[in-house]
C-alpha cells in the first residue's frame, strides 16, 4: 500500500490486468505513426483499416469463425447491451410466441440488469427465470431442460469471473439440440479467452463477449461474436463504422493493442504441447498459492471448486474476518486482491454467485478472490506467498488467527475499552491490562468468534458477561458465550440475573454524585495513576434506565473514591439504546415506556460529566461514541427534556416522541433491520473542511510538522504491515490508534491529556488522521468534530494519494 512497497504483488487478474508491452507498443504505434482513420480513403487510412481487419480476422481465426461475425465495441458490457437489445427487437411483433428468458444464477451482474433494462424499455411481456446453479456453481442441467420451451434467449457464462468455474457449454448445447430450441444463446466470454479452447465453428451459441483488459489489452476495447443469421440492430448509429453494426470512429490504438494480444493466442493455440505446457504451469502456481494459503490460515474454507475451473482463480473464505478486513490486511502486505466482481465492488452485500451456491451467510461474508493470469511469473507467485505469511504473522500478532498450538499470547495487550462493530451494532470490551481482566458489554452473535479469540488469546479474565437491556427482535448471545467461554469466567458458577449481572464477586455498592446509591463491579481495588496518586476503585456501576426497554440500564466506568463516584470520574458510559448518536431510542416496543425516558434522560444528564463518553449498543452514524453534552447540541427534543431553566413537560414530550417512532419505518427500511432509535448527521461536520490534500501533507511535511500529531486509525494488523514510513517523509513511524479503539483516544482528546506512544504528555495542537483510502480516518475525524475537537483533519484520498 505504501511507496515502499514496490514489491507489491497483483493477484487481480480477474477485474482487470497490465497491458502487455506487445500490446502498448501496438496501442502506441497507431497514436504515433499510423494514427489514420480507417475510414478514410487516403493511405494513412488505408493503413489504420488493415490494422483494423487484420485484428477482426485474427479474432475469427481464434474463434474458428467468419471476420464478419466479428463486431468491435468498447468492450464486454457494451457486446452484452448490444446481444440482449437485439434479440428483443426482434421479438416484437414475432408470430411465433416466446415467453422466457433464461438467465444462469451465476451471471455477471452486466447481463440481468441489461436483460431488466431493455424487456422494460421495448415493454415486452417476458419472464425473466433466474437458472439455478449446483453446489459447484454450474448451471442445473435439469432445470434448463425443463425450462426451455417458449425460451427467446438463454444466458450462461463460459467461466465465472468470482470462482473461476467453468460451465458445461457442450452439456448446455446438448440439451438445447435435443429440445430442438430456437432459442438465441448468449455465452460471456470474457473469462474463457485464453484460459479455454474456443471454437464457434459449428456451435449452437448465438452471441459471445469479449473484453480486451482480462487478457493484457487496454480498457475500453472488446467484440462481440454473432452467428450468422442471428438478429443485430445496432445500440450506436451515425457513420456506419462495422458494417452498421455500432456506429462511431474505432478505437484504433485499443484494437491494434488486443490484434498483439489474440495474435500471442494463436500462436499458443497452433502449439498444442506448448499451450499444454502453459496450461500445466498455471495448475503449479495454483498448486503453490493453495499450498502457501493452507499453511497461512489452517481454517480456509476454498469456495472455488478446484475440478471444475480454470487455474488461475482462487476463491476462499477465513472464518471470523470479513471481506473487507482481509482485503485491507493483504493491500497493506502489497497483495492485491478483491471481493468478488470489480464491477460490484462497492456493494455491502454478499455474493450473488456464492450465495447461488448455496454457501452459508458467514462463509460468504468473509470471502475474497485471488486471481492470476496468463503472464504472471513465477517470481510474483513466490513473492505472494511470502506475504501471505507476513499477513498470517500479522494476524496471530493481534489474536485474529489462531495457530495449530492455539494461541500463544502477544505481548501487546492494552488497557481500555474495544470496540467490535457488525454493522451498525457495538460490542464493547473493557480490559484491564494489569489484572488480565475483562467485561464484555452487549455481545452481538456476529462478532462471538472475535470474542472468543481476543480473550483466549490473551488468556483473560472474563468478570461479567452484561447487557444493558433485553432485545425486541432476538435473543442475546450472552448465555451461549457464558458457556463457551465458561473456563475464562471469574466466577463461572455464580448466578446471574437476566442482564448477565453476577449475584457474587467483586461486588461493592457506590454512591453518585445525587446521592443514588447503585451496586458496582470492583475492576481495581485502589487503582493508581502513573504517578502514584490514588484515584480510587476503577469500577463498573450498574444505573437503572428504563425508557427503551422496561429493563434498560447504564453501565458507568470510572474511579469511586470513598465509595463516590463522581459525574467527573466516569469516563465511559454504555448507554444501550437509551441515547444514541445522533438521536434517542425508540419507544414503540411492547416492554417500552416513554415516560420512563423522560427520566431516565434527566437521570444520565445530571450523572454524567461533559467529558463522559457515552458509548451505544448502535451506531447508525460512524460516530463510534458521543457525549450527553453533545448530543443535547444536536437533538433539539434531548436540550427541551433535560433543560434546567424551561424543561418541557413530560405531554409534550410524549407526544413529540411518538411522532419521531412513527417515523422510524422508512429508516429500517434503509438499514434492513429492526433499528433501535432514530437517526440523524450532524449537517456542522459534514459542511466543514476537514480534510487535508496530499498537496497540503506534503507543505506542512515541509514545515517538519513539529506542532501535528499523525495517528494511523487502521488496525494493528495492518499498520504492522506498512514497514518505512520514511518513504512518506515521516521521521518517525505514526501512532497507531485503531478504529476499534478509537474510543480511548476521544476521551484522551476531550481530557485534554493526549499522549505521545513513545513520550510524556504534552500538549499537541493538531491532529491528522490517515488511512489507506481516506475513509476510516474520515469518519473518525467527523468523530471528533462532532465533539466540537476543532483541530483534528483527515488526509484526503488516504495514503494512497502519497505515493
Amino acid at each position: 500500500m505504501l511507496s515502499r512497497r514496490s514489491n507489491a504483488v497483483y493477484l487481480d487478474c480477474n477485474a482487470t490486468t497490465p497491458v502487455h508491452p506487445d500490446a502498448a507498443k501496438a496501442a502506441l504505434e497507431t497514436m504515433q505513426s499510423l494514427y489514420g482513420n480507417p475510414s478514410s480513403p487516403h493511405l494513412t487510412g488505408l493503413q489504420a483499416k488493415y490494422i483494423l481487419e487484420n485484428t477482426r480476422t485474427l479474432a475469427a481465426q481464434l474463434l474458428s469463425v467468419d471476420p464478419d461475425q466479428i463486431t468491435f465495441t468498447s468492450g464486454a458490457t457494451e457486446s452484452i447491451q448490444t446481444a440482449v437489445f437485439s434479440v428483443l427487437q426482434s421479438l416484437k411483433g414475432h408470430s411465433t410466441p416466446k415467453t422466457k428468458i433464461l438467465v444462469g444464477a451465476v451471471e455477471h451482474k452486466a447481463v440481468p440488469e441489461a436483460i431488466h433494462h431493455w424487456v422494460k424499455m421495448l415493454n415486452l411481456p417476458l419472464q425473466i427465470v433466474t437458472l439455478p446453479v449446483d453446489s459447484k456453481g454450474q448451471i442445473r442441467l435439469d432445470i434448463l431442460e425443463n425450462e426451455l420451451e417458449n425460451t427467446a434467449l438463454l444466458c450462461t457464462m463460459a467461466v465465472n469471473n468470482e470462482t473461476g468455474v467453468i460451465q458445461d457449454l457442450k452439456a448446455i448445447e446438448k440439451i438445447l439440440n435435443q429440445k430442438q430450441s430456437q432459442a438465441f444463446w448468449l455465452v460471456d466470454c470474457v473469462q474463457a479467452l485464453g484460459k479455454q479452447p474456443l471454437s464457434f465453428k459449428s456451435s449452437r451459441i448465438s452471441y459471445a463477449t469479449f473484453s480486451g483488459h482480462k487478457v493484457y489489452a487496454p480498457k475500453g476495447v472488446g467484440f462481440l461474436y454473432a452467428a450468422k443469421n442471428t438478429p443485430f440492430y445496432p445500440l450506436i448509429v451515425g457513420g456506419g463504422q462495422e458494417k452498421g453494426h455500432r456506429s462511431g470512429t474505432e478505437n484504433l490504438p485499443g484494437i491494434a493493442a488486443m490484434g498483439a494480444i489474440l495474435e500471442k493466442l494463436l500462436k499458443e493455440q497452433a502449439q498444442r504441447d506448448g499451450l499444454d505446457q502453459h496450461n500445466q504451469i498455471l495448475t503449479s502456481y495454483r498448486a503453490k498459492l493453495i499450498e502457501e494459503l493452507e499453511r497461512a490460515f489452517p481454517k480456509i474454507q476454498f469456495n472455488t471448486p478446484f475440478d471444475c475451473s480454470v487455474p488461475t482463480t482462487i476463491h476462499f473464505s477465513i472464518p471470523g474476518l470479513s471481506s473487507a478486513e482481509l482485503l485491507d490486511l493483504f493491500d497493506s502486505a502489497g497483495i492485491r486482491l478483491s471481493a468478488g466482481s470489480a464491477c460490484n465492488s462497492t456493494s455491502a452485500k454478499p455474493s450473488h454467485v456464492l450465495e447461488a451456491m448455496g454457501l452459508p451467510l458467514d462463509r460468504c461474508i468473509s470471502a475474497v478472490r485471488l486471481s492470476f493470469g496468463l503472464h504472471t511469473s513465477k517470481e510474483e507467485i513466490e513473492a505472494g506467498c511470502k506475504l501471505i505469511q507476513e499477513c498470517a504473522s500479522a494476524l496471530k500478532n493481534t489474536c485474529l488467527l489462531e495457530t495449530a498450538k492455539a494461541f500463544d499470547p502477544p505481548s501487546n495487550l492494552r488497557d481500555g475499552i474495544v470496540q467490535l462493530r457488525s454493522g451498525p451494532s457495538n460490542t464493547w470490551l473493557i480490559v484491564h491490562k494489569e489484572t488480565k481482566r475483562c467485561i464484555i458489554i452487549d455481545p452481538c452473535d456476529t462478532v462471538a468468534e472475535r470474542i472468543e479469540k481476543y480473550v483466549q488469546c490473551q488468556k483473560l479474565e472474563i468478570e461479567a458477561i452484561l447487557d444493558t437491556h433485553s432485545h425486541a427482535d432476538h435473543e442475546s448471545i450472552r448465555p451461549e458465550l457464558q458457556r463457551v467461554l465458561a473456563a475464562h469466567m471469574v466466577n463461572s458458577h455464580a448466578k446471574f440475573d437476566h442482564l448477565g449481572w453476577p449475584e457474587k464477586g467483586n461486588l461493592t455498592e457506590v454512591t453518585l454524585q445525587n446521592g443514588e446509591k447503585i451496586p458496582a463491579l470492583v475492576i481495581v481495588k485502589t487503582d493508581r495513576s502513573a504517578d502514584g496518586e490514588v484515584k480510587g476503585d476503577l469500577v463498573l456501576g450498574k444505573l437503572y434506565t428504563p425508557g427503551h426497554t422496561s429493563d434498560s440500564h447504564a453501565f458507568l466506568y470510572g474511579w469511586a473514591k470513598d465509595g463516590l463516584l463522581k459525574n467527573e470520574n466516569i469516563q465511559f458510559a454504555f448507554s444501550g439504546d437509551t441515547v444514541l448518536n445522533g438521536g434517542l431510542g425508540r419507544t414503540n416496543f411492547s416492554t417500552s415506556d416513554t415516560r420512563a425516558l423522560f427520566e431516565s434522560l434527566r437521570l444520565l444528564n445530571g450523572t454524567l460529566s461533559p467529558h463522559s463518553l457515552l458509548c451505544p449498543a448502535h451506531d447508525y452514524n460512524n460516530s463510534f461514541a458521543t457525549t450527553f453534552d453533545t448530543e443535547i447540541k444536536e437533538n433539539p427534543l434531548l436540550a427541551l427534556a433535560t433543560g434546567p431553566m424551561t424543561p418541557m413537560t413530560l405531554d409534550s414530550f410524549l407526544t413529540k416522541k411518538q411522532d419521531i417512532d412513527t417515523k422510524l419505518a422508512a429508516i429500517e427500511a434503509d438499514f434492513q433491520t429492526v433499528v433501535c432509535g432514530v437517526t440523524g448527521q450532524s449537517t456542522k461536520c459534514q459542511q466543514e473542511k476537514v480534510s487535508l490534500s496530499a498537496d497540503e501533507f506534503k507543505q506542512q511535511l515541509q514545515k517538519r510538522m513539529d506542532n501535528w500529531t499523525i495517528i494511523d486509525v487502521r488496525e494493528p494488523q495492518e499498520h504492522s504491515l506498512s514497514g518505512n514510513w520514511s518513504t512518506l517523509g515521516l521521521k518517525d513511524s505514526p501512532r497507531n490508534v485503531p478504529l476499534s479503539r478509537f474510543v480511548n483516544f476521544m476521551k484522551e482528546v476531550l481530557s485534554g491529556d493526549e499522549r505521545d506512544n513513545r513520550a510524556e504528555p504534552k500538549n499537541l495542537t493538531k491532529i491528522l488522521l490517515i488511512c489507506r483510502s481516506g475513509t476510516r480516518s474520515l469518519m473518525a475525524t467527523r468523530s471528533l468534530r462532532r465533539l466540537g475537537v476543532d483541530q483534528v483533519w483527515n488526509l484526503d484520498g488516504g495514503l494512497v494519494k502519497l505515493q
